[in-house]
C-alpha cells in the first residue's frame, strides 16, 4: 500500500490520539516487565524496566524503537562482552582498569553519526560489567540478559499493540508543509497593493515540518522498504520544501504602487496557477484524493511565455528598458540612477523580477511533485522506465 494511500479509520485515530496511545503503549511494557519479574523474579531485572523506558519513552514511533532498541542490544552485548573477557582473563586491578579507560577512549573517539547510540550503551556497559573487579561475572551476565529482555519487550509491543507508524507521521508533516505554502502564495496573490500581511508564523510552522521530516528518516527506513530505498530522495524533497520556502519568504518584500496593480494583476493570475497546484498535491499527500495531480506538459516553460507576454502587454513607464526574458533581471546602476533623478518608478526592473521570483517558484512546485510522483510510482511498482515527471503527457 502506498505511503499516500488513504489511511484506515483505526489507523487516523491511533494518529490523532499518539500521545495518550503511546503513555498506554509504555505502560504496558512495564506491566508485561513487571509480570515476568513476579513469576520468574530474575536478578538485577531493574535493568529490563529502566531499558524499557530509555528506548520507548522518546521514540513513539515503530520505527525509532526498532532502531534504538537494536543499538541498545547491540552495544550491551559488545560492552557486556569485552567486560567479562576483562574481568575473566585479567588479575590486576590496574591493568583491567587500564584496558577499560582505553576502551571507553577510543569508543568516544570512534562515536559518532547515525550509530552513536550504540557506542554510547557500549560505553557504559563496559564500566557497569568491570565494576570494581571483583571477577564476579554473573552480575554482569544478568545485566546483559535483562537489558536484551527489555530490548525485545519494547519491539514487540511497538509492533503489535497499536502500532504509531513513522511513515503516517511523515506524511502528516508533509501535507502541513505543503498546505501551509500554498495558503501563503494564495493569500499573498489575493492580497492588494503594498499589503501588510505576516506569513512569518504559516512558513515557520512549514519550516518545522520539515525539520520533523528529517528526524523521521531512520524511522522510515525501519518500516518501509521502499522509502528506505530511496532515502536520498526523502532527503531531497525536504531540501525543495526548504527551496521553496525560501521563495515564499520573498513574496511578501515584493511592493508595487497602486497605477501599477493592473500590470501585477496579470502576473498573479499566472501564479494563482501554482497556488492551485500545491494544494491539489497536499490534498493528495493527505489521501483525499486516489491519484497523484498531474501538471501541465513542460509547465515552468509555459509558465515562462505567458509571463512574457504579461510583461510585453504592460505599460512601462520608466526610462529603463524592460527585459522580457527571465534570465535577464538585472539593469545598470547608471540607469537605475538616472531613472531616482527623474523621480520614475523603474517599473520594468521590478516586473521582469517579480516575475522571475514566480518563473522559480513554478521550478520549485514542479521538482515537489516529480520527486513525489516518483514515490507514489515506487509504491505502485511500476518499472523505473515508467516513473516521469509527474506531468501529463
Amino acid at each position: 500500500m502506498s505511503v499516500f494511500a488513504p489511511a484506515t479509520p483505526f489507523a487516523d485515530f491511533i494518529y490523532r490520539h499518539f500521545r495518550s496511545v503511546h503513555a498506554l503503549k509504555l505502560g504496558l511494557a512495564l506491566l508485561v516487565a513487571v509480570t515476568i519479574n513476579a513469576i520468574w523474579a530474575p536478578p538485577h531485572f531493574i535493568w529490563s524496566m529502566v531499558t524499557i523506558v530509555v528506548i520507548m519513552m522518546s521514540l513513539p514511533q515503530v520505527g525509532g524503537a526498532i532502531e534504538k532498541s537494536l543499538q541498545r542490544a547491540i552495544g550491551t552485548c559488545l560492552g557486556s562482552a569485552y567486560g567479562v573477557m576483562l574481568v575473566a582473563t585479567v588479575d590486576s586491578y590496574w591493568l583491567i582498569m587500564s584496558l577499560l579507560i582505553l576502551a571507553v577512549s577510543l569508543i568516544c573517539f570512534i562515536s559518532a553519526g547515525r550509530y552513536s547510540y550504540a557506542y554510547l550503551v557500549s560505553g557504559f556497559t563496559i564500566i557497569i560489567v568491570v565494576g570494581d573487579a571483583n571477577h564476579d561475572t554473573s552480575e554482569a551476565l544478568w545485566r546483559t540478559a535483562n537489558i536484551l529482555s527489555g530490548c525485545v519487550i519494547a519491539i514487540l509491543v511497538s509492533l503489535f499493540i497499536f502500532p504509531i507508524k513513522a511513515k503516517q507521521d511523515w506524511r502528516s508533516q508533509l501535507t502541513h508543509a505543503i498546505d501551509n505554502m500554498a495558503e501563503v502564495l494564495a493569500q499573498h496573490l489575493k492580497a492588494p497593493a503594498n499589503h501588510d500581511l505576516d506569513f512569518r508564523a504559516k512558513l515557520e510552522a512549514a519550516m518545522k515540518a520539515v525539520l520533523t521530516q528529517k528526524k523521521l528518516f531512520f524511522s522510515l527506513e525501519w518500516e518501509s522498504k521502499t522509502l528506505k530505498k530511496h532515502k536520498v530522495l526523502l532527503s531531497q524533497l525536504a531540501n525543495k520544501q526548504v527551496r521553496l520556502i525560501t521563495l515564499l519568504e520573498l513574496l511578501p518584500l515584493t511592493r508595487w504602487q497602486e497605477e501599477d496593480k493592473d500590470a501585477y494583476l496579470q502576473i498573479n493570475a499566472v501564479a494563482s496557477e501554482l497556488a492551485f497546484y500545491l494544494q491539489q498535491l497536499a490534498e493528495f499527500v493527505a489521501g483525499k484524493a486516489q491519484q497523484l495531480p498531474t501538471l501541465p506538459e513542460c509547465l515552468e516553460q509555459e509558465l515562462q511565455h505567458r509571463l512574457q507576454l504579461a510583461l510585453a502587454s504592460a505599460p512601462i513607464t520608466s526610462t529603463i528598458a524592460a527585459s522580457t526574458t527571465m534570465t535577464s533581471t538585472t539593469a545598470s546602476s547608471t540607469d537605475l540612477d538616472a531613472a531616482a533623478t527623474d523621480g520614475e518608478v523603474p517599473q520594468g526592473f521590478a516586473l521582469t523580477g517579480y516575475s522571475w521570483l514566480i518563473y522559480q517558484l513554478a521550478i520549485a512546485v514542479e521538482a515537489l511533485y516529480e520527486d513525489i510522483a516518483i514515490i507514489e510510482i515506487a509504491y505502485n511498482k511500476q518499472p523505473a522506465s515508467q516513473i516521469t515527471s509527474g506531468k501529463a503527457d
